[in-house]
């Protein structure tokens, strides 16, 4: 646990530099290949992630537990990022300006640099064609559903949302937009 800690503070420091040397990304992609990125950002499917309605457990469970207490652990961070940013092809800004607002460990620095990770943007991002399933991660990090059922206490009911957007649908067109984007 505390190499874990102890990483997470190499990142905090490297991306508080990537800030001090190019404070530009502050509000622009680091890596200017993607300033062509074909954003679709549909409100509505902004608005019901913001809300934890997007059909998917552990993004909805994110949202709440962040919107109820201002936290969210990082993996489920990376994963509601990754949806926003490649399965809703929601301009990384949004998510990063929402997180801004709502996170109580809010850093600037780890914020953006960690919001352009997921979005491919970023200095150090993660490739544009790794797409997180959301399915897949909860099989691998919530196999027994306790942390969807604490924060989504519909889950497996007829009260909970069809999934807003099709995991392979979605999966598809993120990684054409970001082709076309690399052009």
């Amino acid at each position: 646990k505390d190499q874990t800690f102890l990483k997470e503070l190499v990142w905090r420091e490297f991306f508080m530099q990537i800030l001090y040397h190019y404070p530009e990304v502050v509000d622009q992609n680091f890596k200017k290949k993607f300033n062509s990125l074909n954003w679709i950002n549909n409100e509505k499917h902004f608005e019901k992630w913001c809300l934890g309605q997007t059909g998917y457990p552990l993004v909805d469970a994110g949202m709440r537990q962040l919107n109820q207490t201002g936290y969210m652990h990082n993996r489920v961070r990376m994963v509601v990022a990754s949806f926003l940013t490649k399965h809703l092809l929601t301009d990384w800004r949004w998510g990063e300006s929402y997180f801004a607002e709502k996170l109580l460990d809010y850093e600037l620095s780890s914020n953006n640099g960690n919001w352009q990770w997921a979005a491919s943007t970023g200095c150090d991002a993660v490739p544009y064609f790794r797409i997180f399933n959301p399915q897949e991660q909860i099989k691998k990090y919530d196999p027994d559903h306790k942390y969807v059922k604490k924060w989504v206490p519909e889950f497996e009911s007829k009260d909970y949302p069809d999934p807003i957007v099709d995991h392979k649908e979605a999966r598809e067109r993120a990684l054409q937009a970001y082709k076309n984007a690399s052009k």
